[in-house]
């Protein structure tokens, strides 16, 4: 029995997260796959779709300081940018251009995107890297059944960080910034971390810890952050089944730095460091109309802890269930600058009529303020699939159970030339309560016609529902339902032992964002319900069952092939995506520096994808991947100045065409050496074609060394330099509009690990 146990356990240790479709045999120990694995994670020379991996050697190699995003920008097709431009912080991904509201991202298969906003906050995920054991990017619509459907692809971080020998992991590191514009190098980042592995327990448990603390000045003024993290795991090992429990996450505190910044302070040393609240051209251009500097309050808190059980049980040698219940609470505020409201009309009256203020308010009275935005978010689900082996192949039958409760309201935190009474406590300028429901039902099928080709096939029918209630001051209370089935069939034939082809066609719907029906947050200066309105007799009268934003809708049609040797892999893509109703930027952004979406009749995604690599010997290896894709408006209607202007043929705002990243390494076992290359091309940043309004390309370098000291055979320790923007380019990430994101000049870290 001890030794079943320890033959689980040690799979969990090597990572092989990915079910298998292989036959049972009688005499062979049972490799129960760990629950954290979907129906849908892809497996080589079986799955029909396109797909990379992150392997917990790559993580270890790659990994010290970096958020999630910068890690996954070297994969085919993504990118990766920074709101503070250091990597640490608010970053976000791109997976062929799509934005990460449109990527379904899971941790251990539990959603991740926000319920209401559809977004991914990685800041949440502090130091979670080092707890991850593979990190698998799925590209194409509908490969994920969890969260909201998959547009541009998926991405499904494995935490399982159990070790089947006890040890002790300590971790440090320094980042190091250069500063041209003051001409010198500061000591910007600090990193401690401490890891607990126990190791095997008695033959049935183990158990595993890790506590960190990261902190960075960031690369624009006041753009600094400090993040707590932990994650803490036990799992225990009962013959036929297996039950983990994980809590993870970690308090941060950050300073905001939302918005972007004019083009032509990328180039400029100091301008580019600049870190404005809010910012608008005059009618040239060229000059400000006003712009405001980030106030030193402006800055957020949020702890958003994870709890997990995973639950997988093995019924017979074809029958396997598997099952997670998780409940996630986030709890935080952010404070920023309210300065213009008592320059905005709307939030004038707003304050004059529901707050309480006199008349002199935006009249007379000017008042410096800051406000507090908070929310309360509380989310519960269960996750149950069951797992058939029909000596064909494999058929899962799953579900999907999700409930998400929020309150949101702000608050007044200080207002000049106004009493204390003016902004006490319960004072709120707007709250509201935002709910949604999910269920969802599927069915995947794994059909092996002979030793050659496999047929995949799975079909998913969702139900969700997005509401509000208890608005308070106007009282709306609205509840959208949304029903969708998403089908895929795909086959994989392998020709040979080392080249096989592949194809699939899948069609996905996925409902709007919340902001898309009715952004409540932003009432109090001049936001409205976003639904069908009848305004006879000069009443405004909303129609809370006809939402004005549609659901996208996406057929995907893709093919591809892979070779495959003992030393070199080349694996090539093509895909086809066509949208009704894609929602996609305008150019224009919120008072938080998000981009403004809305409904596109027709547009149109087509691309190549090239990914390889090649072990020249024992120590030199090289790989890399190209993208080339085009992305275009097919038919796209906009008001302008009271008159239609047609986009047809216009390229998307947000989407490069071209995408190329190179990685030389060589690796001896003791000292390991790497440079890598990227090249992003330029994209604009509306849908205008507007040359002003375009990203640049940019071309950057990284290096990376590590060295290895074993002490006596109880230990070793291993030191890393890196030196990121090696060449130091400046240039910019990315842009919404006329505001652009700068990355930082050439930086460096050194780090240790000590382990015992």
């Amino acid at each position: 029995m001890i030794q079943l146990r320890l033959s689980i356990a040690l799979l969990f240790m090597t990572g092989i997260a990915f079910a298998q479709e292989s036959d049972v045999r009688q005499d062979t120990v049972y490799r129960m796959s760990p629950v954290v694995v979907t129906a849908t994670t892809a497996t080589h020379r079986l799955s029909p779709i396109p797909f990379s991996d992150l392997t917990r050697t790559q993580i270890q190699r790659t990994y010290s300081t970096q958020d999630i995003p910068v890690l996954l920008s070297d994969l085919p097709s993504m990118t990766s940018y920074s709101e503070n431009g250091s990597g640490i912080g608010y970053n976000y991904i791109n997976l062929r251009g799509f934005d990460q509201r449109r990527i379904s991202v899971m941790i251990n298969g539990v959603p991740q995107n926000d319920p209401e906003d559809h977004n991914v906050y990685w800041i949440d995920f502090p130091d979670l890297l080092a707890s991850t054991q593979v990190v698998q990017v799925q590209r194409g619509a509908g490969s994920a059944f969890y969260g909201p459907p998959a547009i541009g692809g998926s991405v499904n971080l494995i935490a399982n960080p159990f070790a089947s020998n006890p040890g002790v992991t300590f971790e440090s590191a320094f980042g190091f910034q250069e500063l041209a514009g003051k001409g010198r190098t500061d000591l910007a980042t600090r990193k401690l971390a401490l890891s607990v592995n126990s190791g095997l327990v008695d033959g049935t448990y183990m158990f595993y810890g890790r506590l960190g603390r990261l902190s960075t000045n960031g690369y624009r003024e006041l753009a600094w952050v400090n993040m707590h993290s932990y994650f803490l795991g036990a799992a225990r090992f009962d013959g036929d089944m297996v039950t983990r429990i994980h809590l993870f996450g970690g308090p941060i505190t950050d300073g905001l730095a939302y918005k972007g910044l004019p083009k032509s302070y990328n180039n400029d040393v100091n301008l580019r460091r600049t870190n404005f609240s809010d910012w608008k051209y005059d009618s040239t251009g060229v000059s400000f109309e006003y712009a405001v500097p980030q106030k030193s309050q402006s800055r957020e808190w949020f702890s958003q802890p994870h709890y997990e059980i995973i639950h997988d049980w093995k019924l017979s040698e074809r029958l396997a269930l598997h099952t997670t219940a998780f409940f996630v609470q986030g709890d935080g505020y952010f404070d920023y600058d309210g300065d213009w409201l008592s320059y905005t009309p709307p939030a004038v009256d707003w304050f004059q009529r529901h707050v309480g203020y006199d008349s002199t308010f935006g009249v007379t009275s000017y008042p410096t303020m800051l406000i507090r935005g908070s929310v309360e978010n509380r989310q519960w689900g269960i996750l149950p699939r069951v797992e058939i082996d029909h000596g064909d192949g494999t058929m899962t039958l799953g579900l999907e159970l999700r409930m998400h409760r929020s309150l949101h309201y702000g608050q007044i935190l200080f207002a000049s030339q106004y009493p204390s009474s003016a902004y006490a406590p319960d004072t709120r300028i707007y709250e509201y309560r935002g709910l949604r429901d999910i269920a969802s039902a599927y069915v995947h099928e794994v059909y092996r016609m002979d030793e050659r080709v496999a047929v995949t096939a799975d079909v998913q029918l969702v139900y969700n529902r997005y509401g509000m209630r208890d608005e308070r001051f106007l009282g709306h209370t609205w509840s959208v339902p949304y029903w969708f089935v998403n089908p895929r069939v795909g086959a994989n034939v392998n020709l040979t032992e080392h080249l096989h082809v592949y194809g699939f066609i899948g069609y996905t719907s996925r409902e709007p964002r919340m902001r898309n029906h009715y952004a409540a947050e932003d009432a109090f200066f001049g936001a409205t319900p976003e639904f069908a309105a009848d305004t006879t007799g000069g009443v405004v009268r909303y129609d809370f069952s006809r939402p004005l934003a549609k659901p996208e809708r996406l057929l995907d049609i893709e093919m591809g092939g892979g070779w495959t040797s003992a030393n070199a892999h080349l694996t090539a893509n093509l895909f086809w995506m066509d949208f009704t109703d894609e929602l996609v930027k305008s150019g224009q952004v919120d008072i938080f520096g998000q981009p403004v979406t809305g409904n596109a009749d027709k547009t149109r995604h087509i691309g190549l994808e090239v990914d390889g690599s090649v072990k020249l010997n024992d120590r030199w290896s090289l790989s890399g991947n190209f993208t080339y894709s085009r992305n275009r408006l097919v038919r796209y209607r906009v008001i302008v100045d009271d008159s239609t202007v047609a986009l047809d043929e216009n390229p998307i705002a947000g989407f490069p065409d071209v995408l190329m990243n190179l990685r030389a390494s060589y690796d001896d076992g003791t000292i390991g050496a790497a440079a890598t290359a990227k090249y992003v091309g330029p994209f604009y940043t509306d849908n205008f074609k507007n040359v002003d309004n375009r990203n640049d390309e940019y071309r950057i370098v990284n290096l990376e060394g590590t060295w290895r000291i074993p002490f006596a055979g109880f230990a070793d320790m291993t030191l890393r330099c890196e030196v990121r923007n090696a060449l130091n380019k400046l240039y910019t990430l990315s842009g919404e509009g006329e505001a652009f994101f700068p990355s930082a000049e050439r930086n460096y870290v050194l780090g240790m690990m000590l382990r015992f």
